[in-house]
């Protein structure tokens, strides 16, 4: 009995063999898949030779993980091998892996192509009393219509009777599955509904508040009291007198226009570059002498009557008490001298150069970094 048991096992359907055939069908070795996977190679004949499924000591989660990965290597789908690995567990493989490999099934799992028939439902108590087949068949015998793959994925699995333990035989792993991945597409309709209703609700809500606002403004700017004449003429002894006036007091003092200093400073900043060297000379110091600046430098230079200087002109701009001289080289160059040549007498026409302010910038020009009288040598 055993014998024949043993025989039956053996030509069983099973996903190592399946694995085994493909893998020989594309030229690998056993070696070259436990190179790509890292799988053991003791563990990748124990699933070819069936042994992993029916040991007690491997964990269900990591049989299916080397499952996958093996199958992964030789391009098998990862859902119909996840598909073979659940009809594993229940009993009901019938060699789906090699569906992408006719040629290599053998020709009893091949169904065969026969017109669909109508048949009559047997009642539940026939279907009950239908004897199990013996295990004692022959390993040659081709299975009947009833255990081809088709009718092994339509039959339910005989669930657990009430008293009796669920285990890992009569409980439905398949169907379990199914209740999990459910897809709930109302859920996303309802939440639409109900952000529609709340921006409604928030919109009505709202406008009564704006008109309210609206409406209270309106009333009390018309229930404002009316101002009583006697606050408004300021000859009654009975109201309070008010200056409406929005005109300031002017004063009568008359204002004297600034004077200039008997030491007058030009600034010249090097706005745009360095300025290596400037020579400048003044009736204070009547020598010429060079002046390095660096850019974003500037140095003031005093004088009473006569300031001379010359350089690179493009690169700097030059201040009368933060007012800044425009052309200064066009305006005021000294061909005989080569320098450009301030006097005093340009600035005590124009009030304005005597009244110290912030430093006129072009556009696109920053400040100073610092400002310092020039060195005395």
């Amino acid at each position: 009995m055993d014998t024949v048991k043993n025989s039956k096992t053996h030509f069983m359907p099973s996903i190592g063999k399946d694995l085994a055939t493909i893998r020989k069908h594309l030229g690998m070795s056993i070696e070259d898949i436990q190179h790509a996977t890292k799988i053991p190679l003791d563990t990748l004949k124990s699933i070819e030779d069936n042994s992993i499924f029916e040991s007690k000591e491997e964990i269900q989660t990591y049989i299916r993980s080397f499952v996958r990965t093996y199958g992964r290597k030789l391009k098998l789908d990862d859902e119909l091998v996840v598909e073979a690995l659940d009809r594993q567990e229940v009993g009901g493989y019938s060699h789906q892996l090699l569906q992408g490999y006719p040629e290599l099934a053998p020709k009893e799992s091949r169904p065969e192509k026969t017109p669909p028939q109508k048949l009559e439902e047997e009642p539940e108590d026939v279907k009950s009393a239908e004897p199990v087949s013996q295990e004692s068949e022959e390993p040659d015998q081709p299975e009947s219509e009833e255990n081809t793959p088709e009718k092994a994925a339509a039959a339910p699995k005989k669930e657990a009777e009430p008293g009796q333990a669920p285990n890992v035989h009569n409980v439905n792993w398949a169907d379990m599955g199914k209740k999990f991945s459910k897809p709930k597409n109302g859920a996303p309709v309802q939440l639409i509904g109900i952000g529609v209703i709340a921006i409604f609700i928030i919109a009505i809500v709202y406008f009564v508040f704006i008109s309210d606002d609206t409406e209270s403004g309106q009333t009390a700017q018309m229930e404002t009291p009316p101002v009583p004449e006697e606050t408004i003429r300021g000859g009654e002894s009975s109201g309070i007198p008010l200056d409406l006036s929005d005109e300031p007091e002017q004063s009568t003092e008359p204002t004297t226009p600034a004077e200039l200093d008997d030491t007058l400073y030009i600034t010249i900043y090097a706005a745009n570059d360095r300025l290596d060297p400037i020579r400048v000379w003044s009736d204070l110091k009547p020598r010429i002498d060079p002046y390095w600046i660096e850019q974003g430098l500037a140095l003031n230079f005093e004088f009473q009557d006569t300031l001379r200087f010359r350089g690179q002109y493009s690169r700097m701009l030059v201040f009368m008490n933060g007012h800044r001289i425009d052309n200064f080289r066009e305006q005021y160059f000294n061909a005989g001298e080569n320098s450009v040549e301030l006097t005093r007498s340009i600035f005590e026409d124009d009030p304005k150069w005597a009244t110290p302010i912030p430093f006129e910038l072009p556009p696109n020009v920053d400040e100073p970094d610092s400002v310092a009288n020039r060195p005395s040598f």
